[in-house]
């Protein structure tokens, strides 16, 4: 086989980072159809089995049911947030009678706020002062928070987009790859193989960490006795894959309600169940559930997923252990196909 010239692999370097410029914009929702395609392989595969070979069809419904399934819920619980927000703001002007925030240093605060302040030790100034660079921050990102919407309304189109043509033609793709590469088909089929298999180990350990999170917050609120609690445990699901802060958006507060309610041993005990349970559910529970399909220490699973997550946000929870897993299966194909025979034999304890 002949080798590329200097020039050739000029171009090629070139042409690819032209490729990667393109696409950097929308880097984002072509990653996520990557992973949802390599976690959806199998049930298309049979679904195309089913359909009697008709992959078109079968691709076309399982994107169908992405939207309907994961996509359109959580924009209609986005939807649903920001109606309620708006509701509770209104709500609350006509509680406290007024119209705009320099109206709040000469009002009357009622009962329940007054006892929040004085547990939190603020009076009347800090609490205005706070309120107007609340507002002032609100009104010089509402409209950069409305050029987000349309990014991601656009973001999720592309991904549905991608997501489809990678569910029809992703074996031609992933058959180009192994062609191209420049490992050997052995190496090649077994790097892919990992990677698929982290994939969906991630994407699983991602999603039923969420639904035991929402399961265990809402019997939580349940028992505190917190209204709608099926619908706040929706929601502490949904908000778990926030980075950071994640399920405490939802019971944190929900802890506080009870305490200015008069129920501080139910704020406690909420509290305290959420964080050993709920919190304690992502920070271990993840790990343990990534660690039979991954071949990759409990440890090092942990610190991917916090390395990916410090790195990369919401998504270095796929990119983490990917990358981890990645240099796991080089280093493995490394050690087997080009060390093992130059490696000295180890002298065992009985023969020394």
């Amino acid at each position: 086989m002949t080798r590329p010239s200097r020039p050739f692999v000029a171009l090629l370097l070139l042409a690819t980072v032209l490729l990667l410029y393109v696409a950097y914009p929308f880097r984002t929702p072509l990653f996520l159809a990557v992973v949802i395609a390599a976690v959806l392989h199998d049930p298309l595969e049979r679904l195309t089995i089913a359909l009697r070979g008709r992959r078109t069809m079968a691709s076309a419904l399982i994107t169908l049911a992405v939207f309907v399934l994961i996509v359109a819920p959580f924009a209609a619980l986005v939807g649903f947030v920001t109606r309620e927000s708006a509701a509770g703001l209104a709500y609350l002007r006509e509680t406290l009678g007024v119209s705009s925030v320099s109206e709040l240093r000469g009002i009357e605060l009622p009962v329940a706020l007054q006892r929040i302040l004085e547990v939190l030790h603020l009076d009347r100034e800090q609490v205005f002062d706070a309120v107007s660079r609340l507002v002032e921050i609100v009104q010089g990102a509402l409209p950069e928070i409305v050029a987000s919407g349309s990014r991601a309304v656009l973001a999720t189109a592309i991904m549905l987009i991608a997501l489809y043509f990678l569910l029809l033609d992703g074996s031609r793709v992933v058959q180009w790859a192994w062609r191209v590469s420049p490992l050997d088909a052995r190496q090649t089929q077994e790097l892919t193989a990992e990677m698929r298999r982290v994939t969906r180990a991630t994407v699983i350990g991602i999603l039923a960490t969420a639904v035991f999170q929402g399961v265990a917050a809402g019997a939580g609120y349940l028992f505190a006795g917190i209204p709608h609690a099926a619908f706040f445990g929706l929601l502490t699901a949904t908000v778990s894959f926030v980075p950071g802060v994640g399920t405490s958006l939802v019971w944190a507060p929900a802890s506080v309600s009870l305490w200015v309610g008069g129920r501080p041993i139910a704020a406690v005990a909420l509290a305290l169940f959420c964080l050993v349970v709920v919190v304690g559910a992502e920070q271990v529970g993840k790990p343990l559930l990534m660690r039979g399909q991954v071949q990759m220490h409990t440890g090092l699973i942990f610190l991917s997923l916090l390395g990916g997550l410090a790195m990369f946000g919401l998504l270095g929870v796929l990119l983490g252990p990917l990358i981890v897993a990645f240099f796991l299966a080089m280093m493995r194909i490394y050690e087997r196909d080009f060390r093992a025979s130059d490696a000295p034999p180890i002298a065992s304890d009985r023969a020394a």
